[in-house]
């Protein structure tokens, strides 16, 4: 049986979704917005300054502080393989060129963990920390597609089909064996208008997935020529990192084959 949710605990979490959404509030905003007592907001505010998880301007407006940073980038390192893409992710953007992102499945959406910006890479609203649906993007639909069986089957089943454009359940599972048969998905239909992106599975030899690196850019940019050089460079540069990663998770085993 579910436990019912902790209201003290739902409410500190509208607030700093609000706070973070309008770039600072002020208590009678927040308290108009989330629809609270002054008096309960300002109970908040106060506990999660004291924390240090909050700063105060000189207008008396509240903005979250870097101590955010300091849990997301932790979470990051332990809970993804980012110490292992980032090094990727700018050698990838430095020959492209272009803006370079490394993907996951978190809760059940398309999360944004890693970005880098190549010399004519563009700047959109997709940036760390951005999540979207996996259905509704290419890359997203090859991070679905190469999810565990139970895991996919899992996602699969908190979707209404047909989807949007009339795909059925079969179609669309068909759609997500083709791509992981190709390793690589290409599309114009992705999350900011007039991008097109290529990306490819992060995957060691024991079929672990890992997540996605995608790269990005100009739709009028990515001709048939250079979607191709990217997609080189792109499968080439992950085929290596996939090779690492192999290996490092049978780095205990050797150790102990070294030390007998």
């Amino acid at each position: 049986m579910a436990q019912a949710p902790i209201r003290a605990i739902d409410r500190m979490f509208d607030i700093i979704e609000t706070i973070l959404m309008h770039d600072g509030a002020g208590v009678s905003e927040l308290a108009a917005e989330l629809n609270m007592a002054k008096s309960t907001i300002h109970g908040h505010l106060s506990t999660l300054k004291n924390r240090g998880y909050l700063v105060q301007d000189d207008s008396n407006q509240y903005h979250l502080s870097l101590n955010f940073l300091t849990l997301g980038g932790s979470v990051r390192q332990k809970r993804t393989v980012w110490n292992n893409v980032e090094p990727l992710l700018r050698e990838i953007a430095q020959e492209t060129g272009e803006s370079v992102n490394f993907v996951v499945e978190s809760q059940g959406d398309l999360a944004f963990v890693g970005l880098v910006h190549g010399t004519d890479g563009i700047r959109t609203k997709v940036d760390v920390g951005f999540r979207t649906n996996l259905h509704t993007s290419p890359e997203g639909k090859l991070v679905l597609a190469h999810l565990p069986e139970a895991r996919r089957r899992e996602l699969l089943d908190e979707l209404e089909f047909p989807l949007g454009n009339s795909v059925g359940r079969a179609a669309f599972r068909a759609e997500l064996d083709e791509l992981r048969d190709e390793g690589v998905a290409y599309g114009t239909e992705t999350i900011v208008k007039n991008v097109a992106t290529v990306s490819v599975p992060v995957i060691d030899n024991k079929d672990v997935f890992y997540g996605a690196i995608v790269v990005a850019g100009p739709a009028l940019r990515f001709t048939q020529d250079h979607l191709e050089e990217v997609r080189e460079t792109l499968t080439y540069k992950v085929a290596k990192l996939n090779i690492d990663l192999t290996f490092e998770t049978q780095e205990s085993t050797v150790t102990n084959q070294i030390a007998t």
